[in-house]
């Protein structure tokens, strides 16, 4: 049956399925480490040749599919409705990806909640939108990582919310780290971009990039402009960010930091102790006092207000180390001169509510089908927090816990008393007495994880330059962060 491309649904099918993805991989791969370099070389000719070389490889629109389709949002359609289910289709999509003539569709609006109770606004692309993206972000990806700030750890390769909790206990553990911190907060940061900026500084074709931003979007029937600001559900809008807040911690040192040559000495001369860590919109600056961090602020303002963005002054806040401060989940704060990072009271709150939900939710449900519900979320928020000082934070956990799930067992059987309840859903395995199980399934506990110290990847280190490096490091760190997996008797008896 013809479709377009001249083979039929059967030859387009067979020819996905017969597709080596380890080849793929590795030829994308070298196109971005070519990139990579050329841009940290600053050798723009050669840049702009490789995104139209990498634009046009087969084997990047075949993995740009591939990510689209397995990803979360894959079965997520924009308004068009169309969905890529078959191997035939995705095989069509990867001949059909191209550039030339390429005309964005509005975007499908939809609203998520957010953590204090609003909404926030999400831009479904289409499929085929959602795959132009993701090819232009493999090329834009290592350009980004090759010229972006080096502190900056969100939304780029073998980086993390962890490294960002490493780098904050070096500036912050040592007896004489600075001491006042800036907590700054963006307003609006992807809804508020300017596209003139993104139009003039980002490597990407004006006519294709002006698609990606002008597109507009679809609400309650109408159709409405996007003037300003990346669409959030937008594969490239990440890495537009970075690309728009890249270049502040080079700012900072230019007025901070002796300069010798002309080149920033960070090392030989940083008197006011500033140093800046920045995950996605959300970043920090440490000083020795207020005054630098004053001035930091402005030079921030300016920087910003260049790119269309500006500070919230409500939440952009000045704070001793002593008072302490939330950041990416946790809370940074010297007790009596002693640096410790906790679990921040908002995630402790957030994970015994959705426990409490699910709870809620399973008044009726099996003791199998509840602790399996339980232990991903679980073991998800103890791995989260094991490499800071969480110990007691998980035993008092623990013990709500088990007041949610002995009032769970009570309200079924209430005519009974607590040592029949005991004996009906706990038992005492090993010498762990009161271990909330079956006969097929264990429930773990937050004090099951193991504590132990995070080891960031080198900042200097590139992940599409320096491959032998991050190999090594992935071991490690795979090491560290075990497979989640579901808890059977058998395995804790092994375990332990």
């Amino acid at each position: 049956m013809p479709n377009g491309t001249g083979l039929t649904n059967r030859e387009l099918s067979s020819q996905w399925n017969s597709i080596d993805w380890s080849i793929v991989s590795e030829t994308v791969n070298n196109l971005q480490s070519r990139l990579a370099r050329a841009a940290k070389n600053c050798n723009w000719f050669k840049v702009r040749k490789l995104i139209r070389l990498l634009m046009h490889s087969h084997h990047a629109k075949l993995l740009s599919i591939k990510i689209v389709t397995e990803n979360k949002g894959g079965k997520t359609s924009g308004i068009d409705g169309i969905l890529w289910t078959s191997a035939a289709v995705k095989m069509k999509a990867a001949y059909s990806l191209t550039g030339k003539g390429y005309k964005a569709k509005p975007l499908k609006r939809v609203y998520i909640p957010k953590k204090n109770g609003k909404m926030r606004p999400l831009s479904i692309p289409t499929l085929y939108d959602r795959a132009m993206q993701t090819l232009y972000a493999l090329a834009m990806s290592p350009i980004e990582a090759s010229t972006g700030d080096l502190a900056s750890f969100g939304f780029r390769k073998f980086r993390s919310t962890k490294d960002a909790y490493a780098y904050m206990r070096i500036c912050l553990s040592r007896k004489n780290s600075a001491e006042y911190i800036l907590e700054g907060d963006i307003t609006s940061c992807f809804d508020m971009i300017s596209h003139d900026w993104l139009l003039n500084n980002v490597p990407i074709k004006k006519s294709i990039l002006s698609q990606f931003l002008k597109a507009g979007y679809f609400e309650n029937g109408r159709l409405f402009p996007t003037d300003k600001g990346t669409p959030q559900g937008g594969p490239l809008s990440p890495i537009l960010a970075n690309m728009v807040l890249n270049g502040l911690e080079a700012e900072l040192g230019r007025n901070f930091y002796a300069q010798k040559d002309g080149q920033i000495n960070k090392k030989s001369c940083n008197k006011h102790k500033i140093n800046y860590t920045r995950f996605a919109d959300d970043f920090v600056v440490t000083a020795d006092s207020e005054d630098p961090l004053l001035k930091a602020k402005e030079i921030i303002s300016i920087f910003l207000e260049q790119r269309g963005l500006s500070l919230s002054d409500e939440k952009t806040t000045i704070t001793h180390i002593s008072t302490g401060f939330d950041f990416l989940g946790w809370n940074f704060r010297k007790y009596n001169g002693t640096f410790l990072a906790k679990p921040s009271k908002g995630s402790q709150k957030s994970v015994i509510q959705k426990i409490r939900e699910i709870i809620h939710q399973g008044r009726t449900w099996s003791q199998d089908r509840l602790i399996a519900t339980l232990n991903p979320i679980i073991r998800g928020w103890s791995l989260y927090h094991k490499h800071a000082v969480s110990s007691d934070v998980f035993s008092r956990l623990d013990h709500t816990l088990w007041c949610m799930l002995y009032a769970w067992a009570k309200r079924r059987h209430q005519n009974k008393g607590k040592k029949w309840i005991y004996h009906r859903y706990w038992h005492k395995i090993r010498n762990r007495a009161w271990t909330f199980a079956t006969g097929k399934l264990i429930l773990v506990s937050f004090s099951n994880t193991k504590i132990g110290r995070f080891m960031m990847a080198r900042l200097d280190k590139n992940p599409y330059l320096d491959m032998k490096y991050f190999k090594e490091w992935r071991k490690r760190r795979r090491n560290f962060f075990p497979a989640t997996r579901q808890s059977t008797l058998d395995q804790f008896l092994a375990d332990t």
